[in-house]
């Protein structure tokens, strides 16, 4: 009896813990956000929407991927 005990206890966390939370995953984010609600438009724009530093960071890491490849353009024309 000792081990099949010890053996289901895994199983019924597992149950629990990791399957429980899939059950019901959708309706809590449902509620949580409030995507559903009569701002779930707005709502759904703000968390669509880039972060400000995200977007210059992005933006200033473009112009360098830019300049490194018209710098490597520049080398191979050099080296032929």
């Amino acid at each position: 009896a000792y081990k099949r005990f010890v053996d289901n206890i895994p199983l019924a966390v597992d149950y629990e813990l990791i399957w429980g939370v899939e059950r019901d995953v959708l309706a809590a984010l449902n509620i949580g956000l409030g995507i559903n609600g009569e701002n779930g438009d707005r709502i759904c724009k703000e968390l669509a929407q880039e972060n400000v530093s995200v977007a210059g960071r992005r933006e200033e890491l473009s112009k360098k991927l830019e300049r490194m490849h018209a710098a490597s353009q520049h080398l191979l024309r050099i080296g032929s």
